[in-house]
């Protein structure tokens, strides 16, 4: 059970590091349309904007599963690995400039992922 707990886990928070990136190729349609009736349409039939929203309830219940399983004290920090996903992700497929200090925050994160990991 242990390492279908840890599978859950680990997908959850690749689904919460992809989907803001559906979500932001999905609000490229929308851009300055405001917050109005016509832009949450405008969204929610969106292809990119459904499969980011779905992912990010994906994500939702596999960390639920996962959290009735495992300690919130090791899952909370590590759900900071999901803006490793978001921040690799950006970079590679939305050529979103990455500075130095967020990559040196980036491997912070990881670092920390691995020291609250260590029982």
């Amino acid at each position: 059970m242990r390492s279908v707990t840890y599978l859950s886990l680990a997908l959850s928070l690749l689904f919460a590091g992809v989907s803001p990136i559906f979500f932001k190729l999905g609000l490229q349609g929308v851009n300055g349309m405001g917050l109005s009736l016509s832009t949450i349409k405008a969204f929610l039939t969106n292809r990119y904007a459904v499969v980011g929203l779905v992912l990010y309830a994906l994500s939702s219940i596999l960390w639920l599963f996962s959290l009735s399983e495992l300690p919130a004290s090791l899952m909370y920090p590590l759900l900071n690995l999901a803006y490793v996903v978001t921040v690799v992700l950006a970079a590679t497929y939305l050529k979103e400039p990455v500075h130095v200090l967020r990559w040196v925050g980036v491997g912070l994160i990881i670092i920390g992922s691995i020291l609250v990991g260590i029982n």
